[in-house]
């Protein structure tokens, strides 16, 4: 009878890791495989851009606890003085859906046409302005945005 091998840990997929990091309350993760090294995740977080080798389920969960991604309730500027308290989860509902129905590149041309668009209505263009700043964050910052829009011609 020949030993067993120790069974190694499954490593996850993009968007498993994607999923648990949003189950775990990430807020703006979007998990890609890298562009020049392809065994390697793209990581992005807002501010950030990280490259790190596949992880497994336990290492994942590890990773984030330990990241300070995990972030509370926001408060927003809503005009006239008024602040608005905007639960994590109802704004990451939001996110969340971005993140799994468009690619990086749909997001960033989205950005890209709302830099450009203005009203004649300037409460209308600071909410435009607002969720530009808050897909520029999805993709890892302004220089992220740029490249995939640079790629795509934009």
């Amino acid at each position: 009878m020949t030993p067993k091998k120790p069974k190694t840990p499954k490593t996850l997929t993009t968007l498993e890791a994607a999923n648990i990091g949003r189950q775990m309350g990430v807020r703006g993760l979007c998990i890609y495989r890298d562009d020049v090294d392809r065994d390697l995740w793209q990581i992005v977080t807002p501010g950030r851009v990280e490259s790190h080798e596949p992880m497994d389920k336990k290492s994942w969960r590890a990773f984030i606890t330990a990241s300070g991604w995990i972030e509370r309730p926001v408060r927003y500027d809503a005009g006239n003085g008024r602040k608005v308290t905007v639960p994590a989860s109802d704004e990451q509902d939001l996110f969340d859906a971005i993140r799994e129905q468009l690619s990086p590149h749909a997001v960033a041309a989205i950005a890209s046409c709302l830099q450009t668009n203005r009203t004649n209505n300037t409460e209308v263009d600071r909410e435009v302005h607002w969720f530009a700043e808050e897909l520029y964050k999805l993709l890892g910052g302004y220089e992220q945005q740029s490249r995939l829009a640079e790629e795509l011609g934009l």
